[in-house]
């Protein structure tokens, strides 16, 4: 199947953007799995319990966890980046702000991972944003149906025969 000139713009952009993103993606992975190997269960967990997902919002309730345990581990990395980079750029007698600000202009000045790691955790809280929105409408739309079943049953007349 052949794209149209759009589809194929917005495929280039999304690899592109993966591609920038790849490296943040990656240190994230690696350091949920060394200081939470289970977060993702435990939030799918209570993300489950909380909205008790059917059919086929349970992709969607998988996803938010997964965006969740992403977005958790942004602020670890961004801890460990600069708790790395003030250890490595302390000098005798400064105070700990001299060793962060040093810090920061090191990552301005060199990789710029902690601007590289804003911007994934904006897209991380975007599409989470995007996914709750889904499940409350998908919510909504559940309640509404079960509140006109229950009006219906209550417009009827019950039965009172019974077979034997």
């Amino acid at each position: 199947m052949k794209k149209s000139g759009k589809e194929l713009e917005t495929c280039l952009e999304n690899n592109t953007i993966a591609a920038r993103y790849a490296p943040v993606h990656v240190m994230v992975t690696e350091l949920l799995a060394r200081i939470e190997p289970d977060g993702y269960a435990t939030l799918l967990k209570e993300l489950r319990a909380e909205w008790k997902p059917s059919g086929s919002e349970a992709g969607i309730v998988e996803r938010m966890a997964d965006l969740s345990c992403r977005m958790r581990g942004c602020f670890y990395l961004e801890t460990e980046i600069l708790k790395r980079d003030m250890e490595a750029l302390a000098a005798p007698g400064d105070t700990p702000d001299m060793a962060l600000g040093r810090a920061y202009i090191r990552d301005l000045e060199g990789p710029n991972l902690l601007d590289k790691l804003t911007r994934y955790q904006s897209r991380l809280q975007t599409e989470f944003s995007r996914c709750v929105h889904i499940m409350q409408r998908r919510a909504t739309s559940r309640r509404r149906a079960e509140q006109m079943a229950a009006a219906t049953l209550a417009k009827r007349k019950p039965c009172t025969s019974v077979v034997q």
